[in-house]
């Protein structure tokens, strides 16, 4: 790609950007197929919306990133399994962080997905709206912008290594 005349900056924006819309099908998917099959309940759609949004800048950043730092994707995809199942796990999506003890609650909101179940939890259980959810939107937004920007670095710096 470099070269060609397509300046950095559009290369790694493209990454971010083609990350970010895989994970927002796969979002969109899981919501709508789990509403149509099985009708769940979302809660408020704008909220449901924007955490799905957040969300998916997250993972494109997560992803770009180790696309930036591991050599080939043997290495990419094994460490990818562990680290994400095990922040998954940490983070409530195997079990509800409501049955954690109050030391494992705090170390779950380390992770991008115990902000987004909160989130979730607002809308679905409590009836919440956007305003509702602002600080958990605010969390994972702060995560996407700081691996975002990590990912934007490190990738500039492996594609103009010489």
């Amino acid at each position: 790609m470099l070269s060609t005349p397509t300046p950095t900056n559009a290369i790694v924006a493209g990454e971010g950007a083609g990350r970010w819309a895989v994970a927002m099908v796969q979002g969109l998917y899981i919501v709508g197929a789990t509403f149509l099959l099985f009708r769940v309940n979302w809660g408020d759609p704008l909220g449901a919306a924007l955490i799905l949004i957040t969300l998916s800048a997250v993972g494109a950043g997560a992803g770009v990133l180790m696309g930036a730092v591991f050599s080939n994707d043997q290495q990419a995809s094994g460490v990818g399994v562990i680290v994400s199942l095990g922040l998954a796990a940490l983070g409530g999506c195997m079990l509800p962080v409501e049955l954690f003890s109050p030391a494992m609650q705090r170390v779950a909101h380390l992770t991008p997905h115990a902000w987004a179940l909160d989130g979730f939890a607002e809308l679905v259980r409590r009836d919440g709206t956007v305003v509702d959810i602002l600080p958990e939107l605010g969390v994972l937004t702060v995560y996407a912008v700081v691996l975002l920007l990590l990912a934007s670095w490190r990738l500039r710096v492996v594609l103009t290594r010489t």
